[in-house]
C-alpha cells in the first residue's frame, strides 16, 4: 500500500541547529505508511530526507507505540539520521500501537518473521537503495536481533542497544525472579499500552482496531502472570531465545555495566557469525549520550557504522577506520570525581577461564586473601531479607550508586587490607561458595565493593543464584535446570557468576566481597530460602585482572568524540527507601511523571511503585504499581490506568479507562500460585 492515502507533513518548519548540523526544511513525514503482511498490517511512519533518492533505510521496529510513548517524531536519533540523508522508518510491531491485532506473548519468533517481512518490503520500495539497517534500544533492540536471525533480503546491518537475547535471563537473574524490574516496572507496561487508544486518530479504522484490541485484552493473560507461571527455564522461555548464531549481518552491539541486560551483550555478540563490534559503558538503561557518565558522540559513531554498511562508493562520505572489537569504559573513581574513568579497547573480553589474566582471592576470617588460599572457618548469615536496598542503584533507570555500607554491615564481608598497588578488574568474574543451608532452597547474592579511604562502599559488580537449581540455569534455546531440594544442615557448593565490568581499585582502597541470602528489591528469594553458614575453606573469588605497580597505567586507551548534546537530560524518578520502626518493614518507592506534546494530542504519564518486606519475614514481600497514561485530544481526554500487586502467593491486575473522567471500561484479573 505504501504511502497511498498517507498524509504528508513537514518534519521541520524551518532550518534549526542540531548538534552542529542544519536540518533541511524539505524533510517530510509520511504518517500512515501501511505495510501488508500475510496475517495483518503493520503501520509505520516514514521520515523522508531532503534531496533526491533513492536512500538507504534505517528501521526501528518497536512495541512501544511510535505515536505516543516513544514519540519518535521528536526523537533526536530520527532527526539526526534524516538530516544525514537516511530514510528513517519507525514501525509499530504487529499487535501493538497503530498496527493490527494484540500481542499475546512477548518475545516470540513471530516478531522476527513479521519484522523480516517489513525489511523485505522496505528494500523493494523505489525510494530506497535496497539496503536496510535496524537500530533499537531495549525491546526494539531485541526485535533487531530477532529480525536479523531471519536473514531477510535487504538487511545489511543492525545496532541493538541494551537488548536481551536470552529472555529468561533478562527477568530471572541466576534463576531468581527480578522482583522490582519484572513485577514493578517492565511487565505492567504491557498492560496499559494496549489499553490506551491510538494517539493518531488520522488513521482510518483506528476506533475499530482499538475496540478489537480491548475485546482481545479481556482474554489475554497478562505478561506478568505468564512470567510468574514459568519461574524456571522451560519451553515457554526456550522458545523466546533469539538464535543469534543465525545472524549473518555486521552488528554494532551496545551494552552497559549497570544496565539490566548488560551481562548478555557480550554473550550474544560472540555468537554472531558476522563482523561484530561491542561498546560497553557504565550506563544504566539509557542512550550512551544520556548516561550519568562516559557520554560519547553515539549518533556520530552509528552514522559512521551505517555509512559503511548501507552506502557504497561515493555515497559513503568517508571510509570508517577500523576499531577494536570491544571498546569499554574503565572506572577510576577519585575523591574529587566518583564518576571518573577512561575508554579503552581490546579484541577479546576476559573471563575467569583466562588463566593468564585472573587473580584468585581466598576467604579468611573477615579477610579476603590475595594469595588465593582460603582459611578453615565458618560464618553465619542471619536472615535479613531487606539487604540490598543500598546496592540497587544499578536497577533504577536514572538512579545513581549509593554507599553500600548499610548492606555490607548485614552481610558476610571479606576484604583486603588497604591496597598498596592498584588492582584492575576487567572482565566477568566468578565466586565459588561452600555453604550449609537452613532450608531446602537458598538464594545467594554476591557483591564486589570498592571501599574508599573514608570507609564508604561502591558497588562494582554482583551476581545472584538460586543454589537449588542444579545444572545450567539458562542454556540458549533449551530448557534449563529444575530445582533439586537442598539438604538442610549439609554442605553444598555453588558457583555465582558476576556481571562484566572494568574498574580500578586504587591504592589506599580496599576490595570487599559481601555475601548474603537477600538482594531486595532486585530479586525475590525462592520459597524456603533462609539463613545459612558459609564455610570459608572451599570458598573463593576469581576476578579477571591484575595488580599494577603503584597506580594503574594503560597502553590501550581509546577516544570517542564528545557528545553532540542533541538529547535532553533524561527524566529521573523520585526514589526513596524508608524503614518502619514499628514492624521493621523496609520500603523502596519510585515515582515518575512527565508530559509530551504529540502531533495531535498531549501525552501525560504517571507511575508509582512500592516494594516492601519485613526484615525477618519472606511472606511479607510485596510490590505494587499504579500507572496512568492520559491522551489529551482537542475534543476529549482518555486515561488508561493499570494497577497491579504481587505477593508471594498471588498477583492482581486491574484495568480502567476513563473519558473526561467518566469510566467506560474496567477489568480485573488474578493469578495465584
Amino acid at each position: 500500500m505504501g504511502d497511498a492515502g498517507g498524509r504528508r507533513r513537514r518534519l521541520h518548519r524551518g532550518p534549526r541547529a542540531l548538534g552542529g548540523r542544519e536540518v533541511s526544511e524539505e524533510a517530510t513525514v509520511h504518517d500512515t505508511v501501511e505495510i501488508p503482511l500475510a496475517d495483518g498490517t503493520v503501520r509505520a511512519t516514514r521520515h523522508e530526507p531532503a534531496g533526491d533518492g533513492p536512500s538507504p533505510v534505517i528501521l526501528v521496529y518497536t512495541p512501544y507505540h511510535k505515536d505516543d510513548l516513544s514519540n519518535t517524531r521528536s526523537d533526536p536519533l530520527v532527526s539526526y539520521f534524516v538530516d544525514a540523508g537516511y530514510e528513517v522508518v519507525v514501525a509499530d510491531a504487529v499487535g501493538t500501537g497503530a498496527s493490527d491485532g494484540l500481542s499475546e506473548q512477548p518475545f516470540t519468533a513471530d516478531e522476527g518473521r513479521h519484522g523480516a517481512a517489513v525489511v523485505e518490503w522496505l528494500a523493494e520500495q523505489a525510494w530506497t537503495n535496497g539496503r536496510v539497517g535496524i537500530i533499537g534500544k531495549s525491546y526494539p533492540g531485541t526485535t533487531a536481533l530477532e529480525i536479523a536471525a531471519e536473514n531477510p533480503d535487504g538487511l545489511a546491518t543492525i545496532v541493538p542497544i541494551h537488548a536481551p537475547a536470552k529472555i529468561y535471563d533478562a527477568y530471572f537473574d541466576g534463576g531468581a525472579l527480578t522482583f522490582l524490574r519484572t513485577c514493578g516496572q517492565w511487565a505492567p507496561n504491557f498492560e496499559y499500552l494496549p489499553l490506551q487508544p491510538p494517539a493518531n486518530r488520522g488513521v482510518d479504522g483506528w476506533a475499530s482496531r482499538w475496540d478489537d484490541r480491548l475485546d482481545a485484552l479481556e482474554d489475554r493473560e497478562p505478561y506478568l502472570f505468564q512470567y510468574l507461571s514459568h519461574q524456571t527455564k522451560d519451553e515457554y522461555w526456550a522458545e523466546k531465545d533469539v538464535p543469534v548464531g543465525d545472524i549473518r549481518v555486521p552488528t554494532l552491539a551496545i551494552g552497559g555495566y549497570r544496565d539490566a541486560f548488560g551481562g548478555g551483550t557480550l554473550e550474544y555478540a560472540k555468537r554472531i557469525d558476522a563482523p561484530t563490534e561491542v561498546v560497553l559503558g557504565p550506563w544504566r538503561h539509557a542512550m550512551p549520550e544520556q548516561g550519568e557518565t562516559a557520554r560519547i558522540d553515539f549518533l556520530g559513531e552509528v552514522e559512521g557504522w551505517f555509512d559503511q554498511h548501507l552506502r557504497s562508493g561515493a555515497a559513503a562520505e568517508t571510509e570508517r577506520e577500523s576499531r577494536p572489537e570491544i571498546r569499554y569504559w574503565t572506572e577510576r573513581p577519585t575523591d574529587q570525581d566518583r564518576l571518573a574513568g577512561e575508554w579503552r579497547g581490546r579484541e577479546a573480553w576476559p573471563t575467569g577461564e583466562n588463566e593468564s589474566w585472573v587473580t584468585e582471592f581466598g576467604f579468611g576470617a573477615d579477610r579476603l586473601r590475595t594469595d588465593g588460599e582460603s582459611a578453615v572457618g565458618t560464618e553465619r548469615w542471619t536472615v535479613d531479607y531487606s539487604v540490598g536496598t543500598a546496592s540497587v542503584g544499578f536497577e533504577i533507570p536514572g538512579g545513581t550508586d549509593l554507599d553500600t555500607t548499610p548492606d555490607d554491615d548485614r552481610s558476610l564481608t571479606y576484604e583486603t587490607e588497604r591496597l598498596e598497588d592498584a588492582f584492575e578488574l576487567t572482565g566477568s568474574g566468578e565466586v565459588t561458595l561452600q555453604f550449609i543451608p537452613d532450608g531446602s532452597a537458598q538464594l545467594l547474592a554476591v557483591r564486589v565493593v570498592d571501599v574508599a579511604p573514608d570507609g564508604t562502599g561502591r558497588l562494582v559488580t554482583h551476581g545472584v543464584r538460586r543454589a537449588e537449581l542444579d545444572g545450567e540455569i539458562d542454556p540458549l534455546g533449551e530448557p534449563g535446570a529444575e530445582p533439586e531440594p537442598l539438604v538442610p544442615g549439609e554442605s553444598h557448593s555453588v558457583d555465582v557468576s558476576l556481571r562484566p565490568t572494568s574498574h580500578v581499585f586504587e591504592p589506599g582502597h580496599k576490595l570487599r566481597v559481601a555475601v548474603s541470602g537477600a538482594f531486595f528489591p532486585y530479586v525475590s528469594p525462592p520459597e524456603d530460602s533462609a539463613g545459612f553458614t558459609l564455610k570459608t575453606a572451599g570458598s573463593w573469588c576469581v576476578l579477571p585482572g591484575e595488580f599494577h605497580d603503584g597506580s594503574a597505567t594503560f597502553d590501550d586507551s581509546y577516544e570517542f568524540d564528545a557528545p553532540q548534546d542533541v538529547y535532553g537530560e533524561p527524566t529521573v524518578p523520585d526514589w526513596e527507601t524508608t524503614v518502619s520502626h514499628t514492624d521493621g518493614t523496609v520500603t523502596v518507592a519510585l515515582e515518575l511523571s512527565y508530559s509530551k506534546s504529540l502531533a495531535a494530542a498531549t501525552f501525560d504519564y504517571e507511575t508509582a511503585t512500592e516494594a516492601s518486606i519485613q526484615r525477618d519475614s519472606l511472606d511479607t514481600e510485596t510490590v505494587e504499581r499504579e500507572t496512568t497514561a492520559t491522551l489529551h485530544y482537542p475534543t476529549e481526554s482518555v486515561s488508561a490506568q493499570v494497577q497491579n500487586a504481587v505477593t508471594r502467593s498471588f498477583a492482581t491486575m486491574q484495568y480502567r479507562l476513563t473519558r473526561d473522567g467518566e469510566p467506560f471500561y474496567g477489568e480485573q484479573k488474578r493469578w495465584s500460585d
